[in-house]
């Protein structure tokens, strides 16, 4: 469900919007003066927001969000699988796209890695960057913020997995199996993407040796952010229908 997400403190009940919020208020939305929706701040807590302003709105605590939901675009309201990606740190703003589409996708966690043929960095204006493409991709999809964990080295990141762990490997590997069998009967999922080109063959015997599965997708030859939405599409899916 579609919330407008709180990016401050409320005073006295009172909140203050921001020139990005007020834009997205009156010129995404299309909300008016006195109209009445829902806001989530960032422990989760959910409010009735009343527009009293063009910079401001009320807060009112509230246990039924969907009395005053923004839209119902999306009629799915219950909880999506937890997967977590584990993503290379890509060169250039490619992490930027990857991130914002797999936070509307609703993953978990996200995990940046430096992996051995890593080309990319990200210093910390890049990473409060991120932060913000995740918080506009929320507004827009009804998404849970995703944690966003990193740059850790890859080793440090294998440590962080939930669930069954899959590594996509660019060539077939003798243990190679298929992503459907790869998650059978999983109710979490960690995925490991590697930059271009792929994971070195150490990084993949490392992936191994602490439980990964190697997976090769059935696929053209895809970029690396590609593989991340593509795996993470796929991996959603897949736990969805094994639930029904």
């Amino acid at each position: 469900m579609r919330v407008f997400l709180l990016s401050g403190k409320r005073e006295n009940g009172i909140y203050k919007l921001s020139q990005k919020e007020r834009r997205y208020l009156f010129s995404v939305l299309r909300l008016s003066i006195n109209d009445v929706f829902t806001a989530k701040d960032k422990d989760g807590n959910y409010y009735k927001a009343f527009l009293f302003s063009e910079d401001s709105i009320t807060l009112e605590d509230t246990e039924n969000p969907e009395e005053t939901l923004l839209d119902s675009l999306s009629q799915y309201k219950k909880p999506l699988l937890p997967i977590t990606m584990m993503i290379s740190v890509l060169k250039n703003r490619k992490n930027e796209s990857e991130v914002r589409m797999l936070t509307e996708m609703g993953v978990k966690r996200i995990i940046l890695m430096k992996t051995e043929f890593t080309e990319g960095s990200l210093n910390a204006h890049q990473l409060e960057r991120l932060e913000l493409i995740m918080r506009e991709a929320v507004q827009q999809s009804g998404a849970d913020l995703p944690d966003l964990i990193g740059p850790v080295a890859f080793d440090e990141a294998i440590k962080m997995k939930e669930g069954k762990l899959i590594i996509l490997h660019q060539g077939v590997l003798s243990s190679s199996i298929s992503l459907p069998a790869s998650i059978e009967n999983a109710e979490s999922v960690t995925a490991m993407i590697g930059p271009e080109g792929g994971f070195s063959e150490k990084e993949c015997r490392k992936a191994e040796e602490n439980g990964a599965v190697p997976v090769l997708l059935k696929t053209n030859i895809l970029r690396s952010e590609t593989a991340a939405v593509y795996a993470a599409s796929a991996i959603q899916v897949i736990l969805q229908e094994m639930q029904n």
